[in-house]
C-alpha cells in the first residue's frame, strides 16, 4: 500500500476537559458532494479510538510541505505533546493547525467498521483554504513533496 502516494492530514478536536487532540492521517478522501462528506481512518487499537469515536465534531488540516515535523509528532504512538503554538482557532472554536494549506470544519457523521480500523465520516459544515502553498505527500513511507 505504501506504492499510493497520499495527503496528510492532521485531525483535531477538543477534549471534554478543554484540552486538544491531534493525529495524523493520510487516510483522508472526499466521500460525497451533497452532501458534503469526508472519511479517514483509525486504528481500532489506537490508545485515542474511544475519543475520536465519540467525538462530536473534529476538524481536517491540510499539511503543507514544510510541516512534515509536525506530521511526525502527531503520528507518534502513545503519549504525545501537543504543542499549543502549532493550533489556531476556528471562528466554531475547532483547534486547526496554523499555517496548513486549509481546513474543514466536520460533524461526526458516522462510524463505519472495516477490518482493524473504523473509518470516520464527516459532515463539512465549514472550510477554508490558503491563497498558496504546496501540500505534503506521503510515499513508500517517507514525506515528500509534489512536483509541479
Amino acid at each position: 500500500m505504501g506504492q499510493c502516494a497520499t495527503g496528510v492530514c492532521v485531525v483535531s478536536a477538543s477534549t471534554p476537559d478543554g484540552g486538544i487532540a491531534g493525529i495524523t492521517v493520510n487516510s483522508f478522501v472526499s466521500v460525497s458532494l451533497d452532501p458534503l462528506l469526508v472519511a479517514w481512518s483509525l486504528g481500532n487499537t489506537s490508545s485515542q479510538f474511544e475519543m475520536w469515536a465519540t467525538v462530536p465534531e473534529f476538524a481536517i488540516s491540510i499539511l503543507a510541505n514544510d510541516q512534515a515535523d509536525l506530521a511526525r509528532r502527531y503520528a507518534a504512538r502513545g503519549s504525545r505533546e501537543l504543542e499549543q503554538r502549532d493550533f489556531a482557532r476556528t471562528q466554531k472554536g475547532l483547534p486547526v493547525i496554523a499555517g496548513s494549506l486549509g481546513y474543514l470544519e466536520c460533524r461526526q457523521w458516522s462510524l463505519y467498521p472495516a477490518g482493524d480500523h473504523t473509518m470516520v465520516f464527516g459532515e463539512v459544515v465549514a472550510m477554508r483554504q490558503a491563497d498558496e502553498g504546496r501540500p505534503l505527500a506521503f510515499y513508500a513511507g517517507a514525506f515528500g513533496e509534489i512536483a509541479e
